[in-house]
């Protein structure tokens, strides 16, 4: 575009139509949480870590239910945010569903759990 002083009328000029940057469908298919609703993607392959040469640490698969500890696993998780990048959120402290029982403060959201559970039940008897 041409130099023109400041404030002077500027020409229209016509936008011109982008060509799409995928031409085909890729699809994945996503296991979603009944519970909180994220999602993540059904079958991991590690595809990220492979192609950094990284070694993987952890088997990966298919996405399963199942990987929590009722007894021992955080359902409310305190985490360190002060870290710097590329070292995540450490778990310092939690609350157990055993604990969480009897704390009044999050009564509300054990019931809402309860419920979810239940309707879930509900729905696969």
């Amino acid at each position: 575009m041409p130099w023109s002083p400041r404030g002077a009328p500027r020409k229209a000029e016509q936008a011109k139509p982008r060509e799409p940057i995928l031409t085909r469908l890729v699809e994945r298919i996503f296991l979603s949480c009944p519970v909180c609703g994220m999602s993540r993607i059904f079958n991991k392959s590690g595809r990220w870590a492979k192609l950094r040469n990284k070694e993987i640490d952890i088997v990966k698969g298919r996405v399963h239910y199942g990987n929590f500890d009722l007894d021992d696993s955080f359902l409310i998780q305190r985490r360190d945010c002060s870290g710097s990048r590329g070292h995540g959120f450490p778990v310092i402290g939690g609350y157990t569903l055993e604990q969480l029982k009897d704390m009044p403060e999050y009564q509300q959201l054990v019931a809402e759990l309860k419920q979810t559970c239940e309707a879930i039940l509900n729905k696969l008897s």
